[in-house]
């Protein structure tokens, strides 16, 4: 199998991340599109669609998550009864991290950027003023 794996530990559990295969992320963006166009975005009451977009949210890291750990066994559980299984018993925060673990491994976010800011200035370089020629 050529699929990355990683390590996932979470409050004393442990299991391994697999990267997803070309045609899970395919399946994984068409279910994307389906809860997004089953959303009502015609509600205007703020309070009410930011509820259904965290719960989204959550089904979509949901999601990604039963994907990639069914990898592990292929003749077990079904993705969807994993999915239900991780909505069940999965803390908000554990899925969240997953996520972003698993979206790495597969290539679906950018490589983190360096936070500090690059100097132009070499170490021992002195700066080029006015005064100077």
């Amino acid at each position: 199998m050529f699929l990355k794996t990683e390590e996932f530990s979470f409050s004393d559990e442990n299991l391994t991340l697999y990267e997803l295969s070309a045609l899970q992320r395919i399946e994984y963006l068409n279910y994307l599109a389906e809860i997004e166009k089953k959303s009502s975005q015609s509600d205007s009451d703020p309070s009410i669609r930011h509820a259904e977009l965290v719960a989204m949210g959550i089904r979509a890291s949901a999601m990604l998550v039963a994907m990639s750990v069914w990898h592990a066994e292929r003749k077990g559980p079904s993705v969807q009864e994993l999915y239900d299984e991780i909505l069940a018993t999965w803390p908000v925060t554990a899925l969240g991290e997953a996520d972003r673990k698993i979206k790495a491994l597969s290539g679906m976010m950018p490589p983190e950027q360096d936070e500090q800011p690059q100097t132009e200035n070499v170490a021992g370089a002195e700066a080029v003023t006015a005064e100077k020629s």
